[in-house]
């Protein structure tokens, strides 16, 4: 008894200490100079080793060709302030087959990646409020109609239904993650994935204003618009590990990479993008 006891005691030690399940933290690393008009969003891409903001310069949901897509090193530079222009109130992107998709009130906006330069506007029927966008290992892009409880889909250019579901109050975050689906419903504060009979399996909840959805291995960060990321468990805990809501920081549609286990946060109206590293 005295030896399993032993063995039980030290098996739960190995546990506690199993870096896997320690309590992840951020640390921040840098902020970048307060050019960026309303940022909303932050892809990083490791294609060009850049970070592109896409920043809405004025109201939220305003038309008003104001808009722009900022570019920056991993390092918080602003390399080309205006990479991208003429747009209304830019938010989501998405990198696929060399295009930027961009989410763009009811437009979806696509840009040469290595030009800047729009190269084409799709305009769905109906759009409403068109958020984030996500690419998928097909080629297919994915974006967010807050305003309808609608996932679009962009295949070979033509813009179709992916999923419609009242059960979505507003779905704002959405993220292909290898043949998986994931979706953040910012009115309902709850984090989804879809099934592929486009059923909606609950993984947490409790995060008004959900925003950005970044994968971490099996688990992911997720952030509130509010000011808060929280680090998420495949199987649904939430540790929260930002919150700047009290200071009225806004950590809207976040970016990350995984190399460096950087998290890029668009600080919205505080017009700047700020860097924390992961711990491991």
């Amino acid at each position: 008894m005295k030896n399993l006891l032993t063995i039980a005691a030290l098996a739960l030690s190995t546990l506690l200490l199993a870096p896997s399940l320690q309590a992840q933290t951020l640390t921040k690393k840098w902020e970048s100079d307060t050019l960026l008009q309303v940022p909303e969003s932050v892809l990083f891409d490791a294609s060009t080793n850049s970070l592109y903001a896409a920043c809405i310069n004025g109201q939220p949901w305003g038309v008003d060709g104001n808009g722009y897509v900022a570019k920056l090193s991993p390092e918080g530079k602003i390399t080309t302030l205006k990479w991208a222009t003429g747009f209304d109130a830019p938010k989501g992107m998405g990198i696929s087959g060399g295009k930027m998709y961009l989410a763009d009130v009811t437009k979806i906006r696509v840009i040469d990646l290595k030009t800047g330069k729009l190269e084409t506007t799709l305009e769905p029927q109906g759009a409403k409020q068109l958020n984030d966008v996500s690419a998928g290992p097909d080629g297919t892009v994915y974006v967010t109609d807050m305003g309808r409880s609608m996932i679009l889909q962009v295949k070979n250019g033509q813009v179709s239904t992916f999923l419609e579901d009242k059960t979505l109050e507003r779905p704002n975050g959405v993220r292909a993650v290898g043949k998986r689906m994931f979706v953040v419903d910012a009115g309902k504060g709850i984090f989804y994935e879809i099934m592929s009979d486009k059923s909606l399996r609950k993984i947490a909840e409790g995060m008004p204003s959900g925003d950005g959805i970044e994968p971490v291995g099996n688990d992911f960060l997720l952030s509130r618009w509010a000011g808060v990321i929280n680090y998420c468990t495949a199987d649904g805990k939430l540790t929260k590990l930002l919150d700047t809501e009290a200071q009225k920081i806004n950590a809207a549609d976040i970016g990350y990479d995984p190399k460096t286990r950087m998290v890029f946060v668009p600080t919205f109206f505080k017009n700047s993008v700020v860097a924390y590293e992961l711990s491991k």
